[in-house]
């Protein structure tokens, strides 16, 4: 501190510090409030890996991974319209399923013709819990046993020709055929 200064400068001096001190702790406490509670006010990603469209944070969780909230209804557009792209070493086609990720928009009717279709289906794989996370692009485990996805339910579906599924209690779950990962998430089926 300089000593030619008088004690009122001194005093002047250290309020202005501490004055500006506090206003940057509150700059940080607001900026840390926001960060938090704008992704819920504006209905965006809430930094957990939960894509845009399709997450539904009412939905229970599954029991693996980091607990994030599953998807009720969602698909994924290269997954529907490119059935037979092959998966390659750097997991382009993996990323390219996660990136594609929409909602699920089905007709009644397409709805009731699922329906039908699933429950005529007596040796379909079925889980009362999925051992993976329901979302579009999550890895689906080897042990998980597959069906291939009836011909009657790519038509009503419109795509995922050549693909598998599973039922995780009263929701399908169509699994692309060549990596194992989750394409299409269509539930109320039972």
């Amino acid at each position: 501190m300089p000593e030619n200064l008088s004690r009122r400068e001194q005093v002047r001096g250290t309020s202005r510090v501490m004055i500006a001190g506090a206003c940057v702790a509150a700059l940080l406490f607001i900026a840390g409030i926001a960060w938090v509670a704008l992704p819920k006010v504006f209905n965006v990603s809430d930094y957990v890996g939960r894509p845009l469209s399709g997450a539904d944070s009412n939905a229970p969780t599954t029991g693996v991974g980091t607990g994030v909230p599953t998807q009720r209804e969602a698909q994924s557009a290269v997954g529907k319209n490119d059935p037979a792209g092959q998966e390659d070493r750097s997991g382009g086609r993996a990323r390219q399923i996660k990136q594609s990720t929409e909602a699920l928009s089905l007709s009644d009717q397409q709805r009731q013709q699922l329906r039908g279709i699933i429950a005529q289906q007596r040796n379909a794989p079925r889980l009362d819990r999925s051992n993976f996370e329901l979302m579009i692009g999550s890895s689906v485990p080897q042990q998980t046993n597959l069906a291939d996805l009836p011909a009657e339910a790519t038509q009503a579906l419109n795509g995922y020709w050549g693909d598998q599924y599973v039922m995780v209690g009263d929701t399908m779950v169509v699994v692309d055929q060549h990596t194992r990962r989750v394409v299409a998430i269509v539930s109320g089926m039972t």
